[in-house]
C-alpha cells in the first residue's frame, strides 16, 4: 500500500525520483498516484529541494526509464519555483510532446517567448522547434500555416543570431540541424543540405558538427558520390567529443564503404586494399563497443569476405565480439548457479 498525501514527505528532487522509480517497479501504484497528486499540490510540491539544475537533471533521469508524465508534473514544480529558466520550460515543451496536448502546451511557449533570447539556452530553441514542428500538421488552412512556418524560421534565425550567448559553442550545431528538417520537411532538398553545409563552413561550428557531417556523408552515400560521402565521413569521425554525439560505429562504416568505392572507381583497389581494409578494421573496432549492431557488422564481414575472394589477400579483421566483465560474470554465475542445482 503506497502513502497517503498527509503522510508522504519528498524532501528533495532526487527522492522524488527515487520514490517513483521504486514505487513502479514494486508494483505500488497506488503510491504512484499518491506521488503525482504531492507533486501537483501546490502547498506540499513547495518544500521540494533542490536548484533549477537539479529539477532538470531529475526530470532527465525519469524519461531515461519512461517516467514523462512524472517528468513533466517535477519539471513543472520546478518551473513555479524557477520560472525563468528556459531549461525547465523547454523540459516541459520536451516531455508534454510525450504526454500532453499541443493545446496546454502553448502556454509554456507563450512564457519562452516572454524571456530575453539571450538567456534562453539550446534546449529552449530546440524544443521551441519541435513543438512547433508537432503543431504544422494541425494547421487549418494554408494561410495558418505559413504563419506558423515563419514563426519555425524565427526560431531558426534567432538561434543563429544568439550563439555566442552558448555556454558550450558545440550547442551551435543544432541550429544548422534545425534549419536542415525544417527545409526537407517543406521539400526544399537544396536548401536542407546548404544547411548541412553551411555547419562545416561557420567559424563556430566547423569544427564542431559531427552530426552535420554524418547527415551529409549519409546523402552523398545514397547520391552514389562516394567521394564526397568520404569527405564528410572523414569530418565526422575527426571531430573529438567527450560524449560522442554520433554512432562512430556506423559513421565508420559508412567511411569504409565509401573509400571502398571511391578505390575500386579509381581502379587500383587491389593495389590499396589494406586502405580499404583498415576502414572496415576500423568500423568494426568501434561498431563492438554499441549494442544492436550485428547487422552492420554481418555486412562489414560480407564486404570483407568478398574483398578477400576477389584480391586474394586476407584481411586479419577480427569479427569476434569481446566480451566485458559484466556477461564474464553473468556466465560464470549461471554456470556456479548450473552446478548448485545439480
Amino acid at each position: 500500500m503506497g502513502e497517503s498525501i498527509q503522510n508522504m514527505y519528498i524532501p528533495s528532487v532526487s527522492d522524488a525520483v527515487k520514490k517513483i522509480i521504486v514505487y513502479y517497479n514494486s508494483g505500488n501504484y497506488e503510491g504512484l498516484r499518491t506521488v503525482k497528486e504531492y507533486l501537483s499540490s501546490e502547498n506540499e510540491s513547495k518544500f521540494i529541494a533542490g536548484d533549477a539544475d537539479r529539477f532538470h537533471n531529475a526530470t532527465v533521469s525519469l524519461t531515461r526509464v519512461g517516467f514523462f508524465d512524472y517528468a513533466y508534473a517535477l519539471a513543472e514544480v520546478g518551473q513555479n519555483r524557477y520560472p525563468k529558466n528556459t531549461d525547465l520550460l523547454g523540459d516541459l515543451l520536451c516531455y508534454g510532446l510525450q504526454c500532453r496536448s499541443l493545446g496546454e502546451l502553448e502556454k509554456w511557449y507563450s512564457k519562452l517567448q516572454a524571456i530575453n533570447k539571450r538567456f534562453w539556452t539550446w534546449r529552449a530553441y530546440q524544443f521551441s522547434f519541435d513543438y512547433w514542428m508537432a503543431r504544422l500538421p494541425e494547421a487549418e488552412n494554408d494561410q495558418q500555416l505559413k504563419e506558423w512556418e515563419e514563426t519555425v524560421s524565427q526560431i531558426i534565425t534567432s538561434f543563429k543570431n544568439n550563439f555566442k550567448y552558448l555556454k558550450d559553442q558545440s550547442d551551435c550545431e543544432k541550429a544548422f540541424m534545425m534549419d536542415y528538417e525544417f527545409r526537407a520537411s517543406q521539400g526544399e532538398n537544396d536548401a536542407a543540405i546548404a544547411a548541412l553545409i553551411e555547419a562545416t563552413t561557420n567559424e563556430r561550428t566547423k569544427n564542431k558538427c559531427p552530426q552535420c557531417a554524418l547527415k551529409l556523408a549519409d546523402h552523398f552515400f545514397a547520391s552514389g558520390d562516394y567521394a564526397t560521402s568520404l569527405k564528410y565521413a572523414d569530418k565526422a569521425v575527426s571531430i573529438k567529443e567527450d560524449q560522442p554525439s554520433i554512432s562512430l560505429g556506423y559513421t565508420h562504416y559508412i567511411r569504409a564503404m565509401s573509400t571502398e568505392y571511391v578505390e575500386r572507381e579509381s581502379g587500383g583497389w587491389k593495389q590499396n586494399i589494406s586502405k580499404i581494409y583498415n576502414a572496415y578494421a576500423a568500423a568494426i573496432i568501434h561498431l563492438k563497443d554499441e549494442s544492436d549492431r550485428q547487422r552492420l557488422i554481418d555486412s562489414v564481414r560480407k564486404q570483407v569476405e568478398m574483398l578477400e575472394r576477389e584480391s586474394g589477400i586476407e584481411s586479419n579483421i577480427d569479427f569476434k565480439k569481446s566480451e566485458d566483465m559484466d556477461s564474464v560474470l553473468r556466465t560464470l554465475l549461471s554456470k556456479r548457479n548450473s552446478s548448485d542445482d545439480e
